[in-house]
């Protein structure tokens, strides 16, 4: 995987002109959800809960969109290298709350359907390029947020149907749906919608 780890590949890419061939476009964001979620669906039948699905803990296998694919990862080290994005709760572990569930914050409790969640900001990060999610909030205010109901805001270079999903997917855990669902969709999304070059994102 030569280009390393997802967030940085999107950040990186914020220094791009729209000329360069290696810029993004609107496709290769759906594309790039479009793995992850192939990645999940596989976890899934294999009744494997990730816990920590975001786009640092995923990796790209090269630049050029021919050869592209996302895969995802578990990182230990990304806990290390990203050590900004998890936040010990009460004495516990190092959680990263900015990507959890209500229930994963209130009961410590993973599943499935909490991995939905978290799908739902990976695909916030990836049409963000790379930004933090709730990035002007505290990690307290963030929990305090999620359980009030709050959700991420649409993204500029997200498109409209993309963000319905995501909000489908930051549903109450008993009404998201699964993942052969959101990759379904997904397909679905990329066939019907046109290309485009993205709006501008200021570099971090």
């Amino acid at each position: 995987m030569e280009t390393g780890d997802l967030l940085t590949y999107l950040r990186d890419c914020r220094n791009l002109e729209a000329s360069d061939s290696h810029a993004l476009r609107l496709q290769d964001l759906v594309a790039m959800c479009e793995d992850v979620a192939r990645g999940c669906c596989y976890l899934e039948k294999l009744r494997f809960v990730h816990r920590d699905l975001a786009c640092r803990n995923c990796l790209v296998s090269s630049r050029n969109r021919e050869d592209r694919v996302i895969k995802i990862g578990d990182f230990r080290l990304a806990r290390d290298i990203y050590k900004d994005d998890y936040y010990c709760v009460e004495g516990e572990r190092l959680l990263p709350v900015r990507w959890m569930a209500p229930e994963s914050l209130m009961m410590r409790t993973f599943t499935s359907q909490s991995d939905v969640w978290s799908f739902g900001v990976l695909m916030w990060e990836i049409t963000s390029l790379g930004e933090t999610p709730y990035s002007a909030k505290t990690n307290e205010k963030v929990m305090n947020y999620v359980r009030a109901g709050g959700r991420l805001p649409t993204t500029l270079n997200c498109p409209s149907t993309l963000y319905q999903l995501m909000l489908r997917c930051w549903s109450a855990a008993n009404a998201r749906p699964n993942f052969e669902f959101c990759l379904k969709y997904i397909i679905t999304l990329r066939k019907n919608i046109e290309d485009a070059l993205l709006s501008p994102v200021e570099a971090i």
